[in-house]
């Protein structure tokens, strides 16, 4: 499902920011490991599943690291900065925290346009 099927959906319509800002978060891991690339089902019937199918993106669930040890957080910088500083990258499995999972989870709800004002909100932390 793209974002302007998302338009359609009214209910659906406050996760285009969240979706456009992860999207771009995450742009460019697919070229070193395929299968971390943002990818979103079909359709959607509820905000629930969205959000569920944001929050389990499978670049959430590996660290990258670089030649000087340095972290990839996606809550901070997008890949392709993380990338364009890192000489070798290295892509491990990791077990969130329960904290972890929380920002991760605060950090997209704090994406979304719960207003509909058309201001994407990406906030930083």
């Amino acid at each position: 499902m793209n974002t302007d099927d998302l338009y359609q959906i009214a209910e659906l319509r406050p996760f285009i920011p969240a979706i456009i800002e992860l999207q771009n978060r995450i742009s460019g891991i697919e070229k070193y490991c395929e299968p971390l690339g943002f990818e979103l089902a079909e359709s959607y019937e509820t905000e629930e599943q969205l959000f569920q199918d944001l929050f389990r993106q499978k670049a959430f669930a590996f660290q990258v690291s670089n030649e000087r040890d340095e972290c990839w957080d996606i809550l901070i910088e997008t890949f392709s900065q993380f990338a364009a500083r890192s000489a070798n990258l290295a892509f491990a499995a990791k077990c969130n925290s329960p904290q972890r999972l929380q920002a991760i989870s605060r950090w997209l709800l704090l994406l979304c346009d719960w207003n509909q004002t058309g201001i994407v909100n990406t906030t930083k932390h």
